[in-house]
């Protein structure tokens, strides 16, 4: 049979697809042979791209085709990123820890049985293989060489890291398949030798400092939280407040000498003397009795030259004044930070330390007036995007630059701007003139708030001299095609001015802000944005969305976990990613679209955020996801390709729910059935009509985890002064509350009295016939741990979760067999008993 198959990638085009029958015995010993479970190349011009359980499913390519990299292409990246980490390579060399296609020694070939790893990492000077690396052409998933690594030589050698790398993505585990975390997130990129020496001590999940601090992690969080406390006393309160002045202090003690510090081109401006050590040299060691404030210099001298001539040099890096009227407190924390032993280092290193400070004084920190995205977010969101040198980066809502440092260091790892002794000078000044580009024409910012100093601060650290970086509202004036990256966390929910300048114009930030980034990313570009929920689905935010998926050949909706934020925000998020056409003519049916769920992020979702072992579903997507369609692995409830069809029939939802489902785990799928088909929703609201009496007992119920409760009593008038609207329920009816049914507040209503309301909000709704699936069945299954992720992933809503009766209505179920429902009506016949019991019981008590 054959069928022709259109190929919207420019990398290679297929002209037919072959379904060729052949035994499970031929196939299972093909896979033996290619030690690829889903791949098998024939010749240049006949490949089998899936292996089915009966079938190879075979194409054919096109003699006119452009090749596809081969596996060295691969390689030759694994190598540039390891000498830029400090390997050395130079089998001739004692010192050598990097073996290609062999083992350092006989024996350990001899254990391999012929097989040849792509490359061996040792200790150096040692016989120790600390990992294997095995390199994969592009778009071969990395599932395949995680299996062939462990298998073929983790296991033979004992080799205890696994790395994998197919030149897009990179995967990292133990020769078990376990996580390997630094300060909780899953590594995702190689690391020098020493840190691999540290995982491997610290059974492979280790906290770190930077190495610029010779100092413990719970040490450095101390002296912290000590400068936050001497801030306090101050009369900081707010902490937004404390967070610049301790900023201000410490970016200044990093930085200390001007010499090299982001190679700035105006640092002839400034005074060798200026810098930390002459203000430590101002600052008494002791303060006794003798010590007169009134002749202290320290203050004068930091606001009047330091910050004066660091203005003059970086713009408004620095706040005006430190806001500390008490100089002695200014001392206690210019002495404290002082204490906080940094090695010499150098620019990087710096960078690093400042960013530890950012994240760790900021995570968990609610009254600082704004949140950090979580680091791993980011990393996760960069290593898609993938910026490449030359693209222009831009972050409209840049905070304290999170994004912008992760792609500035994406940059700068991944382009080959290291000079080696054996490098000429036509590369040493090709790789210099690299580097500044990297730094003064690839990273662009807008923030609004003062934020935007550490934004500054950082990038300064990190050896971003030029600093693009603008303290404004990015709405208020238009970028247009300027960039070809575009990644941020825009405010949620925000109402903003400047809609006017706009081809939608509105208040509603979400819309404005993404109006504004889809103008600012030039034709080919892309996007990576943190959205609220609602922009997915909302009204408000429809005309952009269809802009975007209209005008887009590629859309990646990532769901990220309700409580990610924690625990500055509840609010549901998913990441948008946008690929845009460079020819607006193009078809939009020809726009591939993919959504991913995302619900273990690595992290616990309480407010403490701590980490959780094991692999994360961050890693998961990363490498389950691949630009090539036919190699994505995408499977329901975890994720889902959708086509430009069925976003136009649902209204450009993207909302991924919308298009997959997720069932319970049961023997037979196909026995599941809808609870909509069992249930018909009440809608009686609140009448005083109804009533003979206006004196008569009323109650509104109250829903919680734990049951269904009386929550006021009043007569039939007052519950009709009231301004809200109540539904009635009888005892038997369902009632949930629709913002925390995600948790189990969901209950069965009992006969509590003769008039029972609800909040109108709450959702009401009865089974049909309880002969089929008796209430107690349908409420145990509801509050199951299963069940609660389900419900999770059908919750619309931002700030807070809301279960519609009619997402509800799609949860399937198994129906009970007669022989459950005749044990579980026989206890719910007891329960009922003992609960009116209790009822006549509790009365008397009362009386």
């Amino acid at each position: 049979m054959l069928e022709p198959l259109r190929c919207g990638t420019e990398q290679q085009t297929w002209l037919h697809v072959l379904y060729l029958y052949v035994s499970p015995l031929i196939i299972n010993h093909l896979v033996a042979e290619s030690h690829n479970q889903n791949y098998i190349r024939f010749n240049y011009q006949i490949e089998v791209i899936r292996i089915h359980p009966v079938y190879l499913i075979v194409m054919e390519k096109s003699k006119y085709s452009i090749k596809e990299h081969l596996e060295v292409f691969t390689r030759t990246k694994i190598e540039d990123r390891l000498r830029a980490l400090g390997y050395n390579m130079d089998e001739t060399d004692i010192n050598c820890n990097i073996y290609r296609e062999r083992a350092k020694y006989q024996n350990q070939d001899d254990a391999l049985n012929g097989k040849n790893p792509d490359f061996l990492v040792y200790k150096q000077g040692s016989g120790q293989i600390l990992a294997v690396i095995e390199a994969k052409r592009p778009n071969v998933p990395l599932e395949i060489a995680i299996n062939q690594a462990i298998n073929f030589y983790a296991n033979p050698l004992n080799i205890p890291i696994i790395f994998v790398y197919n030149s897009g993505s990179f995967y990292a585990c133990t020769k078990d398949k376990g996580a390997i975390k630094i300060d909780g997130i899953e590594l995702n990129d190689f690391i020098d030798e020493n840190t691999l020496l540290r995982l491997i001590e610290g059974n492979f999940d280790i906290e770190s400092v930077p190495s610029g601090f010779s100092i413990s992690r719970a040490d450095l969080l101390t002296k912290f939280k000590k400068a936050n406390n001497l801030l306090r006393k101050a009369g900081l309160r707010d902490g937004y407040e404390r967070f610049s002045v301790f900023s201000d202090l410490m970016f200044l003690k990093l930085k200390n000498d001007f010499d090299e510090i982001g190679e700035l081109s105006g640092s002839d401006t400034l005074d060798k003397s200026c810098n930390w050590r002459k203000l430590i040299e101002k600052t008494p060691s002791v303060i006794g009795p003798s010590f007169n404030i009134e002749e202290s210099e320290v203050k004068s001298y930091l606001e009047d030259t330091i910050k004066k001539k660091l203005k003059d040099a970086y713009g408004d890096v620095f706040e005006s004044s430190l806001n500390i009227n008490d100089e002695k407190i200014l001392i206690d924390l210019i002495e404290l930070i002082e204490s906080i032993p940094f090695k010499d280092v150098d620019t990087d290193v710096k960078g690093d330390a400042f960013e530890f400070f950012l994240r760790n004084v900021t995570n968990g920190n609610k009254d600082l007036g704004e949140y950090y995205t979580p680091r791993h977010i980011v990393k996760m969101i960069v290593k898609l995007i993938n910026p490449i040198y030359g693209e222009k980066i831009y972050d409209p809502c840049c905070g304290t630059g999170g994004f912008l440092l992760e792609c500035y260091k994406h940059l700068r790892d991944y382009t080959d701007v290291k000079e080696y002794p054996s490098d000429s000078e036509e590369v040493k000044e090709e790789k210099k003139k690299k580097r500044k580009i990297i730094r003064e024409e690839s990273v662009y910012g807008r923030e609004i708030t003062s934020t935007a100093r550490i934004a500054k601060m950082n990038m300064i650290l990190f050896g971003d001299g030029y600093n693009h970086i603008r303290q404004m509202d990015c709405l208020s004036e238009v970028v247009r095609e300027k960039f070809n990256i575009v990644v941020s966390n825009i405010p949620y929910s925000q109402k903003v001015e400047h809609g006017a300048f706009y081809d939608y114009p509105t208040n509603n930030g979400d819309s404005l802000f993404m109006q504004h980034i889809w103008k600012a990313v030039k034709k080919g570009g892309r996007i990576a944005v943190v959205v609220p929920d609602t922009f997915l689905y909302g009204t408000d935010t429809y005309d952009i969305r269809k802009k975007i998926v209209d005008e887009s050949t590629r859309i990646i909706v990532v769901s990220l976990p309700r409580g990610v934020f924690n625990p500055y925000t509840p609010t549901k998020t998913s990441v948008l990613f946008a690929y845009k056409k460079q020819n607006f003519k193009q078809s939009s049916k020809s726009a591939d679209i993919s959504m991913y769920v995302i619900r273990n992020d690595g992290f616990e979702l309480g407010a403490r955020r701590r980490p959780l072992s094991g692999q994360s579903d961050c890693n998961k997507f990363l490498m389950d996801y691949d630009f090539d369609k036919e190699l994505r692995i995408v499977e329901a409830p975890n994720s889902v390709n959708v086509s430009y069809d069925m976003i136009l029939e649902h209204d450009y939802n993207l909302f991924p729910f919308v298009y997959m489902e997720h069932f319970p785990t049961v023997k037979n799928p196909s026995s599941l059935k809808t609870i909509g088909e069992y249930i018909e929703e009440r809608t009686e609201k609140f009448d005083l009509d109804i009533f003979n009496d206006d004196s008569e007992e009323c109650v509104i119920l109250s829903v919680t985890k734990n049951g269904i409760y009386i929550g006021e009593e009043l007569t039939a008038a007052e519950l009709n002064a009231k301004s809200r609207k109540y539904k009635r329920v009888y005892a038997g009816d369902f009632t949930y509350n629709p913002h925390r049914i995600n948790v189990g507040s969901i209950g069965i209503v009992p006969q509590l009295a003769n008039n029972m309301y609800v909040s109108s909000i709450y959702p009401v709704f009865r089974i049909i016939n309880i002969n089929e699936i008796p209430n107690y069945y349908l409420l145990r299954l509801l509050k199951l741990a299963e069940y609660k992720v389900i419900i999770n992933d059908y919750c619309l809503g931002g700030a807070r979760a809301d279960l519609k009766l009619e997402w509800l209505s799609r949860i399937k179920l198994e129906l009970p067999s007669k022989d459950d429902i005749q044990k579980i009506s026989k206890l719910s016949q007891k329960m009922d008993a003992a609960y009116n019991r209790y009822r006549q019981l509790l009365k008397e008590l009362i009386n």
